[in-house]
């Protein structure tokens, strides 16, 4: 038996930086997924790094070290922006490996696994969840996103997340927005509650203006103003990474938003793609 396990990606977080005792985020997945598909006694190609390394742990975890469990990983979330891509190749890697023990992972099982090998985002969840990303644990799960798309562009440029968090001065950097990301979250809170795209965009925004002085974007300022006169309904940034979002409702044109975009930001920033949020978690098929 065959197993195929597809884990999403993010457009950066909705809201990032720290807050009630640790840093965390606000999970914002999306239709993007990596794949692993596991296989007992059969051949496959060499896995990243953190994947193998998710692979040897997980086996580990089971007590299963001698197990031979291959591998076959794809994606289609783009490396080194802030897309949660190392995040999804661990979890579907963890789960797929499980699967072909005759194992299920819970959430919780894979974070503690993905934490162990590095800061990771908690989009493996079903819907969205606060998550802290450096302890491994799911601090509030918050419900669901209603019905979203966001036009995704990149800044340029890579952000090595593993050395990124590790820096010594940033959690210190993280508490001087803290009254703004608490802000934030109660915004988001709000926007999850109620349904409102609006408010949950106004909470993106404030927190991808705070985390300037954390990870400076100069596009940031120049994408908002055309994002919103545009007719989106809030900024999404990748707090560790080189992407930003402009977030939609269902009813907005996103043709001519996007037209509008590119016009008034002449190649600041580079169009990636229009995803839509989801609340899937991770998705597990039998072959």
């Amino acid at each position: 038996m065959a197993y195929v396990v597809s884990s999403p990606g993010s457009c950066g977080e909705l809201v990032q930086g720290y807050g009630w005792g640790s840093s965390f985020m606000i999970t914002c997945p999306i239709d993007r997924y990596s794949c692993a598909r596991s296989y007992l006694r059969a051949s496959s190609g060499t896995l990243p790094e953190k994947s193998e390394q998710a692979r040897i742990r997980t086996l580990q975890y089971l007590g299963k070290e001698s197990a031979q469990i291959d591998i076959c990983l794809t994606s289609a979330i783009p490396v080194g922006k802030g897309m949660a891509s190392s995040t999804a190749d661990i979890s579907a890697v963890c789960q797929a490996t499980a699967l072909a023990c005759g194992s299920l992972l819970s959430p919780e099982e894979i974070a503690a696994i993905a934490i162990s090998i590095e800061p990771s985002d908690g989009t493996f969840y079903p819907g969205i969840v606060q998550f802290d990303y450096r302890g491994g644990q799911i601090i509030k799960k918050l419900g669901t996103v209603p019905e979203a798309r966001i036009l995704v562009y990149d800044c340029g440029g890579k952000v090595d997340t593993l050395a990124f968090n590790v820096r010594k001065e940033l959690i210190a950097m993280q508490k001087k927005n803290e009254a703004e990301i608490r802000r934030a979250v109660s915004l988001c809170l709000e926007g999850l509650r109620t349904g409102s795209i609006d408010c949950i965009g106004e909470a993106a925004t404030i927190s991808a203006f705070a985390n300037q002085k954390i990870l400076y974007k100069e596009a940031l300022e120049p994408f908002y103003e055309a994002g919103i006169h545009a007719g989106g309904r809030g900024v999404i940034a990748a707090h560790s990474g080189t992407v930003l979002g402009l977030l939609l409702a269902p009813e907005d044109d996103e043709a001519e938003i996007r037209g509008e975009m590119d016009h008034a930001l002449g190649g600041k920033v580079t169009f990636i793609d229009s995803v839509q949020m989801t609340n899937s978690g991770m998705i597990i098929r039998e072959m």
